[in-house]
């Protein structure tokens, strides 16, 4: 019977293939939760932005004479903007269902944020002639 002492070169590459794969796993965890993190930044960039959007015609509509005039314009432009702090995004304000001022009671406001790698986000407003 041999006495078997110290490991073997077969043992040896079995460990340290388990140890790679460890370690590989770990390290694409890692980025795949960078990655994630990323996104969710942005996006939440982009949320403050649409709040600080609907937050300004908010307080436009709230001075009488603006309002009085939104509700007698027959055609709304499309509203383009860059970044307002936020280097990298751009926005669009868009009026749906507002013309024939006279006839409607309510105006929906949508705010189109978008930023890099193509990605939006889209917030919906709606404003009324009773209030905001």
């Amino acid at each position: 019977m041999k006495n078997n002492k110290g490991q073997s070169l077969i043992e040896v590459i079995f460990s340290m293939g388990i140890v790679i794969l460890v370690l590989v796993g770990v390290v694409m965890l890692m980025v795949i939760t960078a990655k994630a993190k990323r996104i969710a930044s942005e996006r939440q960039k982009a949320i403050e932005l649409s709040q600080l959007l609907i937050d300004d015609k908010v307080n436009y509509f709230k001075d009488e004479n603006n309002m009085l005039s939104f509700w007698n314009e027959s055609n709304h432009n499309i509203e383009n903007g860059t970044n307002l702090g936020f280097p990298g995004y751009s926005y669009t304000v868009d009026y749906k269902d507002c013309n024939n001022g006279i006839f409607v009671d309510s105006c929906k406001i949508v705010f189109t944020i978008t930023w890099s790698e193509s990605q939006s986000l889209s917030v919906e407003r709606v404003f009324s002639r009773k209030g905001l």
